[in-house]
This record gives C-alpha cells, sequence and structure tokens, in this order.
C-alpha cells in the first residue's frame, strides 16, 4: 500500500489514542496466514519487546506501507536497524529504522473468527516459518499456481 506521512502520522496518532488501527490487508506476501482483504489490528510497536516472528506494520522509504514479520536486528554505527520479511517473499525487505515502525499485529479477522498472534495456531505457523525456510518457496509456487488458475478461469 502507497502512503503519505500525513497517513502514517494519523495511524500513529489512532494507535495513541485508541489504542490499535484496524487496517484491510492489500497482497500475497504473508499468504496464508494473512490473505488480501483480512483485517488486520494493530497496537503499539516497541521494538525493545519484539520478538523473532512478530509481524509490524513499517513503512519503506519508497513509500510503501508493509506489514511483515521481523527477523532480526542488526547495527549500522550506532543505530539499530531492523529485518523483515514476507511469508512467501523469497528475499528479506531492505532494513529500516525504529521510526519508520507504525505498530505490532495483534490479531487477523478471518470470515468466521480472530486469529490472535498469541495464539497456538499463530505461534505454530510463525515456528514452521521460520525453522524451515524453504517452506517460502513452496509457499510461492503455490500462489503462483492459484493465481494462473484463477487467470485461466475468467478468460
Amino acid at each position: 500500500m502507497l502512503y503519505d506521512k500525513e497517513i502514517v502520522e494519523l495511524f500513529l496518532m489512532t494507535i495513541k489514542k485508541e489504542g490499535s488501527i484496524h487496517l484491510p490487508a492489500q497482497g500475497s506476501s504473508m499468504y496464508p496466514f494473512i490473505k488480501n482483504g483480512e483485517i488486520c489490528s494493530f497496537n503499539e510497536c516497541d521494538p525493545i519487546h519484539l520478538k523473532k516472528g512478530d509481524i509490524v506494520l513499517f513503512y519503506t522509504s519508497s513509500n510503501r506501507l508493509i506489514a511483515h514479520r521481523y527477523y532480526k536486528e542488526l547495527k549500522d554505527g550506532q543505530r539499530r536497524q531492523y529485518l523483515f520479511k514476507g511469508d512467501t517473499n523469497i528475499c528479506f525487505d531492505e532494513a529500516i529504522y525504529r521510526e519508520q515502525m507504525v505498530g505490532k499485529l495483534v490479531y487477523v479477522q478471518k470470515r468466521k473468527y480472530k486469529l490472535l498472534v498469541s495464539g497456538f495456531l499463530a505461534r505454530t505457523w510463525a515456528g514452521l516459518i521460520l525453522a524451515i525456510p524453504f517452506l517460502t518457496g513452496i509457499l510461492r509456487k503455490c500462489l503462483n499456481i492459484q493465481q494462473r488458475l484463477k487467470g485461466s478461469r475468467s478468460q
């Protein structure tokens, strides 16, 4: 999702005032954990409390708003940077700084239920994605096949 600074400031103010913000997911980089159109709820994000596998909403230097899984912290001289990756993305995102973080995912509103990131299913999925790197490639292939099938049905 493309953004401008005013929108990011509005999101940050909303989280500060209301405690959270609810945004629809766009894209397939976190499939199947987060599907296109599902509502994601984010609360305040303090990098000190980040754990590997947490999903964070952040903005990039190319004006994109992204929610991806946290992998690790890096050092850039005296400053800390943070590395993220989508579950179906082969490569990591560009490293970001603390001030680029907007919120941390609390839950995903599925069709019939809320998927809490603190729950067993979400923690198990995060553990699998982190422990089995080639799972990303398998998911990417499945998505590509699914998109081709959708394309051939619409013709």
